[in-house]
């Protein structure tokens, strides 16, 4: 009998250890490497391969040093090309079989909208690198560390008026489905701001000859128009329509090299950046950011510099978990945290308890010249406080 007992005592702490050990896979559990999540758009319509590249970047980086309270960081990069179907498998596997913390550096289109639900009701948080979606802005468990669309074409109308002094100031931008009411809500908090309306709007520009958005531009008396889709093509219509004294004020996602080598010498634009211009390494910010991408081969790009904030923010934030790094510690800790400055953005970063999330504000600016960018002076610019 007593053998008998003292094997169904055994039995017992080993059916104990292994469902200990089963629940806390599930949620990151206590040992082996920390499981983090991301949604990134590798193929498809939206696509950001450099992302997931800088964000394991980081994570070496730091597993290299010891990882964090001895156990290594492990991403688990999923592609959902831009697809519905395909985002919504991503989340499930993520969070039911890979049994990840946090989602940290998701660049994907749809993802927000269509996985908000599932964060809240599985009480976990993403920190996406790139925000595109309303639903990134308005979530209570998602927080980006860009500005975003809405927040950045408020602080693009703010400098067309208030900086550059422009009193009719027009709008043509192509619009991502379910996006409209983001952007006619950045549109009314600068009117909230400076109590000024647009002269001009259009939401539906489409691809091909820009001619007729350029003609109504004109007749309309534009002294500054925001613009955010190819730019090759309209420079080259807007030159023909002889409008150099406008200003052409263009979105993030027209702010890279080889856009600048297309607008003519005599055309006037300018870009808004969400971070510090990646063109200038000497920024602040950018040398930490310059560093990890150059050492690991990864393209430079403003997408590059979101995945390494979110991945430093990530990290910054696990430091100060006492204990146990699960899920519901993760979840904990981002609810709780402090703010955190970090020099390639307009203001700082805080995930908070709130029921939305829209840290980061404001945007600096670049001017074409030379077949290349200038950064401005003056850092960035923010929609009230400027």
């Amino acid at each position: 009998m007593k053998k008998l007992t003292y094997l169904s005592a055994a039995a017992a702490t080993v059916l104990a250890v292994s469902l200990t050990s089963a629940c806390n896979s599930s949620d990151g559990g206590s040992d082996g490497p920390i499981k983090v999540g991301s949604i990134n758009g590798i193929t498809g319509l939206f696509q950001t391969p450099e992302v997931p590249k800088a964000v394991k970047a980081v994570f070496e980086e730091v597993n290299a040093a010891g990882g964090i309270n001895g156990r290594k960081l492990e991403l688990i990069s999923k592609d959902d090309a831009m697809d519905p179907s395909r985002s919504g498998q991503a989340a499930r596997e993520l969070i039911q079989s890979n049994g990840v913390v946090a989602l940290a550096g998701s660049s994907s289109a749809v993802d927000c909208g269509l996985n908000r639900a599932t964060y809240s009701k599985e009480k976990i948080v993403s920190v996406p690198a790139i925000g595109v979606d309303p639903a990134c802005f308005t979530s209570p468990n998602i927080a980006p560390v860009n500005p975003g669309p809405y927040a950045l074409t408020t602080a693009m109308l703010y400098y067309a008026s208030e900086t550059l002094k422009r009193d009719k100031v027009c709008l043509d931008y192509t619009v991502l489905p379910g996006s409209g009411g983001g952007i006619e809500g950045a549109i009314k908090k600068w009117t909230e701001i400076t109590g000024k309306t647009l002269t001009h709007k259009n939401l539906a520009v489409g691809q091909g000859d820009p001619t007729r958005y350029l003609v109504a531009d004109k007749n309309a008396g534009c002294q500054a128009v925001l613009y955010n889709a190819t730019v090759g093509p309209w420079f080259a219509q807007a030159k023909t329509q002889g409008m150099q004294k406008v200003d052409f004020i263009l979105a993030a996602n027209s702010y890279t090299d080889a856009n600048a080598k297309t607008i003519p010498a005599d055309m006037t634009a300018w870009a808004g950046t969400e971070w510090q211009p990646y063109t200038d390494p000497t920024l602040p910010g950018n040398d930490r950011w310059a560093k990890i991408v150059e050492s690991n081969g990864i393209q430079k790009t403003a997408f590059s510099q979101g995945a390494v904030m979110a991945a430093d923010i990530f990290v910054q934030v696990l430091k100060t978990i006492k204990g146990d790094i699960t899920r519901e510690s993760v979840t904990k800790a981002f609810k709780e945290m402090k703010p955190i400055n970090y020099p390639m953005v307009g203001t700082p970063y805080v995930f908070g308890p709130g029921n939305e999330h829209n840290p980061i504000q404001g945007s600096r600016f670049v001017k074409a010249d030379k077949g290349g960018w200038k950064v401005l002076p003056g850092g960035f610019t923010v929609p009230g406080k400027n």
